[in-house]
């Protein structure tokens, strides 16, 4: 004002006295944070304390993993751990299988696809998760631990300490007023990139004079479960032979240390899907369209095709022979259907996903696991000059198996044996990988040769549109096979309007 005078300031009021008060709060609060080792040594105390933690020298549980309403299992493991560095893992589900460290030799066996030797970072990822009661360590493994802050869990604000160094992150929350656990998380690693795990404890139990928490809800990545310690067994003492490797481990071992030994079966598999693209980009397919040629090499014809397909089981495909007609094959994803110009209109149900023969079915390809019963190794051969694993898969039910080769070089898929079924049985086929174009983020097999039969053919594409607009009228079943469909029909899954 022209004579000095000052106007009063406003008060402090609302969202700026709110912000304010906040800062002052947190300002406050960083400056009272307590050392990791106040809060890490006052979780040992409350929990048994530090003699009754080191005299344990051996633990063993039974686990099990449950949905978050209780009706399925996705994880039921004994898992037993020791201070001398020896570790076993024995699993039933999700797989039966088996992991551990036994003199510093990290391993794994799956019935599915047979034993592996851990090396590099997932050798010493193997050998950290050995450490047993770690916390009663956190000195000697984490010396440089920190409280970063505290925040609510569950609704106890508890202290995040991280514990350093850890080369997966790893953090754990304590209780400010119980000074117990209430979460902890570090990053796992898996074939689609590193996963964050997290286990919040819902309760608490104590046996032999130390408290551990009983239950655990698990989230990794978009799952989530619920984790039950069954049993819980400790031991003053551990034998390191009651740690050691199967046979089938122990001959690998010997072929790997001799530098004969070949890759697992699933380490190629899951090579070739990290080489074509990922996991991820398998996911993304919603629909499919590829239209090409078909030239039947020793006959001399050459046909038109073209394939569309969806999920649900959806897919129309049709090759059409000069001089012969169209034949042609679909399903809405609840019956399949074909129509020929010799055989006429045929439909049956379908009972499982259709081969597509030019097209790929993404579930298949990123969910092998649990499609197959076992997938074994056998040799590394030449195929057409090049150097190629050939690998034995073999079904789930019975004893029929086929061979898949993959290149050493590039990781892809190069040959495969194959089964297709007709009116006369069963027709054996080899496809072979001729050439792949990039599509979509994928490698995408744009020349496919087919022997069957005393038969010779190569399938081009020249044009493959991922996740493109389908009408869904592409998938209905023509009206001429309606009526033969209706006694297969099971429940129409086809969607409303246009899939994108």
């Amino acid at each position: 004002m022209p004579d000095g005078t000052q106007l009063p300031k406003p008060p402090k009021s609302g969202f700026l006295a709110l912000a304010v008060s906040l800062l002052a709060a947190l300002n406050a609060f960083a400056s009272t944070l307590p050392p990791a080792a106040t809060v890490l040594d006052r979780y040992l105390q409350v929990t048994g304390g530090r003699a009754v933690w080191r005299s344990t020298q051996l633990q063993r549980e039974e686990i099990e993993g449950r949905s978050l309403d209780g009706s399925r299992v996705v994880l039921r493991a004994a898992v037993t751990r020791t201070r001398n560095g020896n570790a076993i893992t024995e699993m039933t589900v999700p797989e039966v299988a088996s992991e551990g460290v036994f003199r510093g030799v990290a391993w794994s066996w799956t019935k599915l696809a047979g034993p592996r030797i851990r090396k590099g970072p997932e050798r010493a990822n193997a050998i950290r998760s050995t450490r047993l009661l770690e916390e009663a360590d956190w000195r000697a493994l984490y010396p440089k631990s920190r409280v970063d802050g505290a925040e609510p869990i569950n609704g106890k604000l508890s202290w995040r300490v991280s514990l350093l160094p850890s080369d997966d992150g790893k953090m754990e929350w304590f209780d400010l007023e119980t000074g117990l656990l209430t979460k902890k998380s570090w990053w796992e690693a898996s074939t689609s990139g590193p996963v964050l795990v997290t286990a919040t404890v819902e309760s608490w139990q104590t046996r032999n004079g130390l408290s551990q928490p009983a239950v655990y809800r698990m989230t990794r990545a978009d799952m989530e479960y619920r984790v039950t310690i069954l049993s819980a067994a400790y031991s003053k003492t551990a034998q390191a032979d009651a740690f050691r490797y199967p046979e089938e481990v122990a001959a690998y071992l010997a072929q790997d240390r001799a530098g004969q030994a070949l890759p697992n079966a699933e380490e190629i598999i899951e090579r070739h899907i990290f080489e074509s693209g990922g996991a991820a980009s398998y996911r993304g397919i919603k629909t499919q369209r590829v239209t090409g040629t078909l030239d039947y090499l020793t006959r001399g014809m050459v046909a038109r095709t073209e394939v569309y397909s969806a999920s649900g089981g959806r897919y129309y495909q049709a090759v059409d022979v000069p001089g012969m007609g169209k034949q042609e094959e679909g399903s809405n994803g609840s019956v399949i259907w074909e129509r020929s110009p010799i055989l006429g209109p045929r439909a049956r149900p379908r009972r499982a996903l259709a081969g597509l023969g030019v097209t790929l079915d993404a579930a298949e390809v990123i969910g092998w696991r649990y499609l197959i019963g076992q997938a074994r190794t056998e040799t590394l051969e030449k195929v057409d000059g090049r150097d190629c694993y050939r690998v034995r898969i073999t079904a789930k039910k019975g004893d029929s198996s086929i061979l898949r080769w993959y290149e050493k070089s590039t990781g892809l898929l190069y040959r495969s044996s194959v089964s297709f079924k007709s009116d006369m049985g069963d027709v054996p086929a080899m496809l072979t990988y001729e050439g792949w174009r990039q599509v979509a983020g994928l490698q995408w097999p744009v020349k496919i040769r087919v022997a069957s039969a005393g038969q010779d053919m190569l399938f081009t594409a020249d044009e493959v549109a991922l996740n493109s607009t389908i009408a869904s009228s592409m998938f209905d079943i023509p009206e001429d096979v309606k009526k033969l469909a209706e006694p297969h029909a099971e429940r129409t899954s086809t969607t409303p309007g246009d899939m994108e």
